[in-house]
């Protein structure tokens, strides 16, 4: 699942393979075995929404976003050493229309994809020219929906609520990451590491706003910080509009 082009030092690769492994583990069903997790992922608390336990959220709540009319998105998986003249980051944007009619637009890590309805064109300079995609590409696999499970929802149990917040324009439920889980980071990383892991969920509606998981760290002479965080903003908003490009070009049959 994780996608790192990193070509920083050796420490920082390591890590990063290290937990590469660790969200492939995780993302192959059910929730990792942490240090203090006594509950089950998927258990929430009551005042959560879909919830049932004491402290934190259902797993689940990213299938709410496909209940939206419409929204924008923003993802970035990043990683860095300090120090180092660029660090490696990997940013998808895009937009989202549920109904009346199902289509997207997205922005992937440089290629632009629209699809509506089952027509599909792709772009690989930016926009300037699209053609049609006759091997439609999956846009599911390029939403935040897609990874939001792996951060969020598998350690789910290792989330507790710590306040309400607005986000992005919409009153949240605001979750972090417990100690038991950032213990697991900080011993990948093989030094000190400092871990953060917050999730917003819409109080109205139970899906995910906003979040962020990734940590920095220091072991031996390398130091750096790897992170994931998504963005779900213009919720529903009339203004959001996915078109069929005009500047198709036709390829030789």
């Amino acid at each position: 699942m994780t996608r790192v082009l990193v070509k920083q030092g050796r420490g920082l690769v390591a890590v990063v393979a290290l937990l590469a492994l660790a969200v492939a583990a995780c993302g192959s069903g059910g929730a990792p075995t942490l240090p203090g997790n006594n509950n089950t992922a998927g258990n929430g608390g009551t005042s959560q929404p879909g919830g049932t336990g004491a402290d934190s959220f259902s797993s689940g709540l990213s299938a709410n976003l496909d209940k939206l009319d419409s929204y924008k998105f923003t993802w970035t998986f990043s990683a860095g050493e300090s120090g180092a003249s660029a660090s490696s980051s990997l940013p998808a944007s895009g937009t989202v229309i549920n109904k009346p009619a199902k289509a997207a637009a997205v922005n992937y890590f440089g290629l632009m994809y629209v699809q509506i309805g089952t027509q599909q064109w792709m772009s690989p300079d930016e926009g300037k020219s699209y053609m049609l995609n006759t091997d439609s590409t999956s846009l599911d696999s390029m939403l935040p929906t897609k990874d939001y499970a792996t951060y969020f929802d598998d350690n789910a149990g290792n989330y507790k609520q710590v306040g309400t917040d607005t986000k992005n324009g919409v009153s949240c439920l605001h979750f972090q990451g417990d100690s038991s889980l950032g213990g697991v980071y900080a011993a990948l990383a093989g030094g000190s590491a400092s871990f953060h892991a917050d999730l917003w969920v819409a109080k109205d509606g139970s899906y995910p706003v906003s979040g962020s998981f990734g940590f920095s760290f220091a072991t031996g002479s390398d130091a750096g910080a790897w992170g994931y965080n998504f963005d779900i903003t213009n919720i529903n908003d009339p203004a959001n509009k996915v078109e069929q490009p005009t500047n198709v070009t036709v390829l030789p049959s």
